[in-house]
């Protein structure tokens, strides 16, 4: 049986691309008068995912369930795939490898550059397929998914919810940011200010995970467990 802890950490990852996908691609806004305390000051108005990108891609393990909208969207827009035609897998774990390829794949409709010659060195891209090692190397590159000292990449490690908050801030923060991806009377996610802190648990994180939690709670993308 799958830990509950698990199955969140995957559908996490589900919600968290899916809200890059939306935000980036939405369009037209109408600014909140103000920010309100405990809330996401910052949510994008409008969503890409809509109409035949919530169509079913026939991934049967995920329907009924509450990311199955998501799922969809997701496949609809190549950013992920089934572990079958028919099979998503959804209580896996997301590894590094595997959150890499999520990114390089949205990084198009974002409007993220991809290196073609990606120039930073990664020493163990052995432990990971080899259909991810060109994202690896992206992501690497443009420091979105910074390699280790010593070019260690750690492909197989599993990705926590506070380096998925760290890794869409530095995503996010590359692509182009369409008019309606941020609510609120902000031009970019530099511009997002955290005005309050929800959450009472990330004290033990680091300063560029902490940052990244509360900005991207501002901005709707990231949500509590309770």
């Amino acid at each position: 049986m799958v830990s509950g802890g698990v199955r969140r950490r995957s559908w996490l990852a589900v919600v968290a691309v899916l809200s890059v996908v939306g935000s980036l691609l939405a369009v037209g806004f109408v600014p909140p008068a103000g920010g309100v305390a405990g809330e996401a000051d910052n949510e994008a108005q409008f969503s890409a995912c809509v109409g035949p990108a919530l169509e079913s891609q026939g991934l049967v393990d995920v329907e009924g369930s509450f990311a199955e909208d998501a799922v969809n969207c997701l496949a609809h827009y190549e950013v992920t795939t089934g572990r079958t035609e028919t099979m998503y897998d959804p209580g896996a774990p997301v590894q590094r490898w595997q959150m890499a390829l999520f990114m390089s794949r949205a990084a198009v409709p974002a409007g993220v550059s991809l290196p073609a010659t990606p120039t930073v060195e990664i020493t163990d891209l052995e432990s990971a397929p080899d259909v991810s090692h060109d994202a690896i190397r992206q992501m690497a590159h443009l420091e979105i998914m910074p390699a280790f000292t010593g070019g260690v990449f750690l492909p197989i490690n599993n990705v926590t919810r506070a380096q998925m908050a760290s890794i869409l801030d530095a995503f996010l923060k590359k692509a182009i940011l369409g008019t309606g991806a941020l609510g609120g009377q902000v031009d970019g996610l530099d511009d997002v200010n955290p005005d309050d802190n929800v959450f009472g648990d990330i004290d033990g994180v680091t300063r560029t995970e902490y940052s990244a939690i509360r900005r991207m709670f501002e901005a709707g993308v990231a949500r509590g467990t309770s």
